[in-house]
């Protein structure tokens, strides 16, 4: 699975890819947004073993995959949808803390994991979930047009910060009618390839 963009790849990891992983994935400033345990090692590297088995599996439902930088080949994060039956996809998108404030390399890879779901997948929305905490992601919503669905009580480590779970959700006509969409269109060329 390969989807090309202008700046990046977003691409199904490999072996090769999991160092890089790792170390974004143990990196202090992660571990302390998610309040992860640092000696924990299993977890970052049973998450790669999950993604990697998503990209054999037939019919594929999960595409998690690594945003590549398309000049050096450095690990910037990774993405995916995963593909509900109901005509729905959850979008999510993490960047490594390196990448932390890096807006624009955020906003190619969501345009073209959801042009790739409402183009390839079919689907009809798109759903998405962040701490209101989270402003780049809140504003990464906002951008495309997106709607807040839902608000809730989140996990301990968001009610700590004092923040909420909140639900957004964009349409494929939302999608095709967003103007700040069509005109980033113009300017990029993306194209999936499915293996």
């Amino acid at each position: 699975m390969l989807i090309e963009d202008r700046r990046i790849l977003l691409r199904d990891f490999t072996e090769a890819d999991r160092p890089a992983f790792l170390a974004y994935q143990l990196d202090p400033r992660y571990l302390a947004l998610y309040d992860f345990d640092a000696s924990d090692v299993r977890r970052p590297n049973d998450l790669f073993d999950l993604f990697t088995r998503w990209s054999g599996e037939m019919p594929r439902r999960n595409f998690q995959l690594g945003i590549f930088d398309r000049r050096t080949g450095a690990l910037c994060g990774c993405g995916g949808i995963r593909k509900g039956a109901d005509g729905t996809g959850v979008l999510g998108i993490e960047l490594a803390p390196a990448k932390w404030g890096c807006f624009a390399l955020a906003l190619d890879a969501a345009a073209a994991l959801a042009d790739f779901g409402f183009s390839e997948l079919r689907l009809e929305t798109i759903l998405g979930d962040t701490a209101s905490g989270n402003k780049r992601v809140a504003r990464l919503a906002r951008w495309f047009g997106a709607d807040i669905v839902a608000e809730r009580d989140g996990t301990p480590w968001m009610v700590q910060r004092g923040w909420r779970e909140v639900d957004w959700a964009i349409s494929r006509q939302a999608w095709e009618d967003s103007r700040q969409r069509n005109n980033r269109f113009r300017r990029r060329s993306s194209s999936a390839h499915l293996r």
